[in-house]
């Protein structure tokens, strides 16, 4: 029962969001999974292409050679 009762108490104490905090929250969340896929994409770029000119497989960045 004490357990219950606490429960209660701190739920008592969640505040909702807003609308307007709500939008707010989302896009900045969208906006740093835009980044993080970029900075991603990039590295994985980067190595790959690393990679394939090291072992002789693909040219740098895929220019010439």
């Amino acid at each position: 029962m004490t357990f219950l009762r606490e429960v209660l108490v701190e739920l008592r104490k969640v505040v909702t969001p807003t609308r307007r905090e709500l939008i707010r929250y989302t896009l900045v969340v969208l906006v740093f999974v835009v980044i993080m896929m970029l900075l991603v994409s990039g590295l994985d770029l980067l190595f790959g292409s690393f990679v394939g000119w090291v072992f002789g497989d693909l040219p740098m960045f895929g220019l010439g050679g």
